[in-house]
């Protein structure tokens, strides 16, 4: 089946915003974290310009980070990954139930509204659909569950 360009961008759209960009924020601070000891951390300079409760935020993400093994740090990987997963699915369910609804969210693209492509759907809905967008455009792999 041929999909339109309207399909096609909507599931780039939805897994590249509601997934990987939010995943790729994880990573960043995932990798700091692990990148340097607790020691080396330390003798950086700070930033005096930061709030002191994001410096201990920041202070304490390094620190949980730093502290997981391997094991700990792809259990996380996969819950994280299926947070965002779960609140695009329970997001994409509230548009789909609520289409005919003038008080629910709604989406367009291009200017459409996403009704308009509804019919293209191979799994008849778009929460459904959010699997097979991840499957197809995530660069984090599949569904998590």
């Amino acid at each position: 089946m041929e999909f339109s360009k309207d399909y096609k961008e909507i599931g780039e759209i939805i897994v590249k915003k509601l997934r990987d960009e939010n995943f790729e924020y994880y990573v960043k601070n995932r990798d700091f974290g692990k990148s340097i000891s607790e020691k080396e951390y330390s003798e950086l300079s700070k930033n005096p310009n930061l709030a002191p409760e994001l410096q201990q935020l920041k202070d304490e993400r390094f620190e949980f980070f730093n502290g997981l093994n391997e094991k700990q740090t792809e259990v996380l990987n996969r819950l994280i990954l299926n947070i965002l997963d779960s609140t695009a699915f329970n997001f994409l369910r509230e548009v789909e139930e609520n289409l005919e609804e003038n008080e629910s969210v709604g989406l367009t693209i291009n200017g459409k509204k996403v009704e308009n492509i509804t019919s293209e759907l191979l799994s008849g809905t778009l929460f459904g659909e959010y699997f097979l967008w991840t499957e197809k455009n995530s660069k984090y792999g599949k569904f998590q569950q």
